[in-house]
């Protein structure tokens, strides 16, 4: 017989020690058996059990056995013919308080629903909480506000457990001091091998998808046969294909997800691949915004060491991939026919036009055309693709065969170019450090003058660690043979390839597209220099700098 509880279902039914057990997982030391009365309506003695466990390594543990045994034991010493059992599976009751986990919700939903629950049983304080009041105030209190001569045990206890008992009050604050020293002590070893080590080395920690633990080194990983996968994901991102679209094509070949409890791919699964920078050489740790929000905190802001280990990635797919990630935040999706969207002007006022699809509602022709907001003006899509297209194509036919050695040469121009701004940089560093030095403590403003020079000071020092690491960035750019597969893709034709792919070749070889409305729709185009899109924008505001 299945139990219907609120909207979910507690399926299985067992007899153990003339108890009845209710659970919404098969048990299978014990025989299935079925309800002989009506749980709601025949007046019988129910109570609701919970059980809790912290991580997924307990699972496979004898954490449910222990608890639930005990907590039967003490069911039927109390007179109760059934328990119904709420199982919360690899829940942090320190990271999650009571309100906020679902299955203690449904506990407290089930137990106002059904006026023969008269009682809820736990195995100890640390089960329902580490936070000492959430569950009291969050759980029992509208229970017992419903129903006064509600009845609270703890396996660990004799009698009923009271809230208000000093001793149950010491436990509940003895559970959080507890849980808190072991975050404390995890937080202080992850620091001690990573902040204050000169060898930083990865925690243990679950492994990147992709890699294993090698046998060759203690702690050390391995890239394993589902690295090849990482680069594909990579690839197919940097080619325009969204998160969503790639996880689809993953589960269309049947390619197992990393956890091995998902049903399948999701975006957020390949969001966290091609953010991870593992893949590309680093360590990077402590960079969770919080434990519930897995958005990463500013890069200077986290535990970064780079060039820690071999790089499954290359900087020039790394560095495109991150371009389209940093886009699609700000703008918008790369499949839409809009190819050029977000980067094409109008000559006259300088407004970036807007895409419009004009088409009538039961119209079988597509009229779609970019806008000026303020001029008014517009260009059929399909006229500016194609005079774009056709621009395109013709100077990749002319220029790519020399395109490598000149991009090259362009690369090792901005490298001299950084070179020459750093000497510039020290230069500034040494004078500001000469006049702070020289400056007399009684003078009249020398606590404003000292934050003024210590302001200045830690700027250009930001600005030098800034200019090295896009200079280093160059030198990984030249070496990789990823420069080389970045520049055949403009060997193809591009009417063969799909919205994405158009949009995202497009995007990496031009700057802008502006539109003379006034003379016949004359176009142009400024491309870009190189594929490398975050460097030449450092580039370019140096230009800005010394204009």
């Amino acid at each position: 017989m299945k139990v219907i509880i609120m909207n979910f279902e507690h399926k299985y039914v067992y007899l153990v020690n003339d108890m009845f057990l209710v659970t919404d997982r098969p048990r299978p030391k014990y025989k299935e058996d079925t309800l002989p009365f009506n749980i709601y309506k025949d007046t019988i003695k129910v109570l609701t059990g919970y059980v809790r466990w912290s991580d997924d390594s307990q699972t496979l543990g004898h954490s449910l056995e222990i608890q639930e045994s005990v907590i039967l034991s003490r069911a039927k010493l109390e007179g109760y013919q059934v328990v119904v059992l709420f199982i919360d599976e690899a829940t942090s009751a320190y990271h999650t308080p009571a309100q906020k986990r679902k299955v203690m919700l449904d506990m407290k939903h089930y137990a106002l629903s059904n006026s023969n629950v008269t009682a809820v049983i736990f195995y100890e304080e640390s089960r329902v909480t580490r936070l000492i009041e959430d569950f009291v105030l969050n759980i029992l209190g509208p229970i017992k506000s419903a129903r006064p001569n509600f009845i609270v045990y703890s396996t660990q206890i004799d009698g009923e457990w009271d809230e208000n008992n000093p001793y149950v009050q010491a436990k509940l604050a003895y559970a959080h001091e507890e849980v808190v020293n072991k975050s404390q002590r995890g937080y202080d070893y992850h620091k001690s091998i990573i902040k204050n080590s000169f060898n930083p080395q990865r925690p243990g920690s679950r492994n990147p998808f992709g890699y294993d633990k090698t046998t060759l080194k203690d702690d050390d990983i391995e890239t394993n046969e589902y690295s090849v996968l990482v680069i594909f994901i990579f690839y197919l991102y940097s080619f325009g294909y969204s998160d969503k679209k790639i996880a689809n094509l993953l589960d269309k070949a049947s390619i197992p997800p990393p956890s091995v409890d998902a049903k399948g791919w999701s975006d957020s699964s390949i969001r966290y691949i091609l953010t991870n920078r593992w893949y590309i050489g680093d360590l990077a740790w402590f960079s969770r915004t919080s434990y519930h929000i897995s958005k990463k905190k500013p890069i200077n802001e986290i535990e970064l060491f780079q060039n820690h280990h071999e790089a499954l990635i290359g900087p020039n797919l790394w560095n495109v991939t991150q371009f389209f990630r940093k886009f699609k935040q700000e703008k918008d999706r790369m499949d839409s026919p809009f190819i050029l969207r977000h980067i094409v002007f109008c000559e006259t006022c300088g407004k970036k036009l807007v895409a419009k699809n004009a088409t009538p509602a039961k119209s079988s022709k597509k009229y779609n055309y970019y806008r000026c907001p303020d001029c008014k003006k517009k260009i059929p899509m399909e006229d500016l693709h194609q005079i774009t297209i056709n621009d395109f194509s013709s100077r990749w036919a002319r220029e790519l065969s020399h395109y490598i050695d000149k991009a090259k040469k362009i690369l090792n121009a901005w490298k001299s170019s950084l070179n020459a701004n750093l000497i510039d940089l020290t230069k500034q560093l040494e004078t500001l450090k000469y006049d702070l030095s020289m400056l007399k403590e009684n003078h009249q403003y020398y606590p404003d003058l000292k934050e003024s020079f210590e302001l200045q000071i830690d700027n250009i020092k930001n600005q030098q660690l800034h200019y090295r690491a896009v200079r280093e960035e160059i030198d990984y750019q030249l070496k990789d043979p990823m420069l080389y597969e970045l520049l055949d893709r403009f060997k193809q034709d591009i009417s063969s390839y799909t919205f994405e792919e158009q949009r995202s070749l497009l995007l990496l070889s031009i700057e802008k597209i502006t539109i003379e409305f006034d003379a016949n729709n004359h176009t142009r185009i400024v491309y870009r220099l190189t594929p490398f899109v975050d460097v030449e924008n450092v580039i370019n505001s140096l230009d800005d700098k010394s204009a």
